[in-house]
């Protein structure tokens, strides 16, 4: 059995219990050791005031570490929501983010994301635009070739200005992620900004972006959580040797 321990790595604005289910469907799907990053609500809170990630990466660093200790793994597989994505792409990176490199990518042998705006072509410090592009200017698409990469988005909402609710509220995220408002995604994320170029890419019909109890997300269920976990091992399984997006590869196959 694969003992490689699971860390999650939660969404803007979310509490380390949010994720509870997930890790609990997760354990039960993977049959690995699953745990959760301890970064809250006050976490992303001075993310918003400093427009950094700073504090982010140092509780992640920290995390990744003591649980390699702990389980006596070499490696831990990443499983990001939302912002969450955007945190662990930097923080697999060698290059310094305000002073500090972390180079994770020694340290995780697979980055999945789920519902994750993989790119933007807007800046700001709203929606963590600035993070996004930072993270993407400097490691495009599936970058680093000793990380497998799976990117994985839901489609279950067309973004509409005067549908109901959910798709109005859609329109205003996708229009602040990829300046258009009319397209498919989760109803956060866009469909096309959640698929990393060079990731084994996942879509998923009807999987909304947050996690509410009365609606389908990425961590549902056993059996939603099965879907993207049971392709993510097989691609990792039979790509033991992957090529990063930094060196001159062609993009591997999507699945839709």
């Amino acid at each position: 059995m694969n003992t490689v321990p699971i860390l999650i790595v939660g969404g803007f604005g979310s509490e380390p219990q949010l994720y509870n289910p997930l890790r609990t469907y997760l354990g039960e799907v993977s049959g690995r050791p699953v745990f959760i990053t301890p970064i809250n609500r006050l976490d992303w809170a001075w993310v918003t005031l400093t427009d950094s990630y700073a504090e982010l990466l140092r509780k992640l660093d920290r995390t990744v570490n003591e649980l390699l200790a702990r389980t006596g793994s070499a490696r831990v597989t990443l499983v990001a929501h939302s912002a969450g994505g955007v945190l662990a792409r930097i923080f697999l990176g060698d290059q310094p983010y305000r002073g500090r490199v972390y180079n994770g990518h020694q340290r995780v042998d697979m980055l999945i994301t789920l519902g994750t705006p993989q790119r933007t072509n807007r800046e700001g410090r709203i929606g963590g635009l600035n993070q996004i592009r930072w993270a993407e200017e400097r490691y495009p698409g599936a970058y680093w070739s000793d990380v497998c990469y799976v990117s994985v988005i839901g489609r279950s909402i067309f973004g509409d200005p005067n549908g109901p609710p959910p798709e109005r509220g859609a329109y205003q995220s996708y229009r602040l992620i990829s300046s258009e408002g009319a397209q498919w995604g989760d109803g956060v994320v866009p469909l096309d900004d959640g698929l990393l170029p060079g990731s084994l890419q996942i879509v998923i019909p009807g999987l909304r972006h947050d996690p509410r109890p009365d609606r389908l997300w990425y961590g549902s269920s056993p059996a939603t959580v099965a879907v993207w976990w049971q392709a993510a091992a097989a691609y990792a399984a039979t790509h033991t040797s992957v090529i990063g997006y930094n060196q001159s590869k062609l993009p591997v196959g999507l699945a839709r």
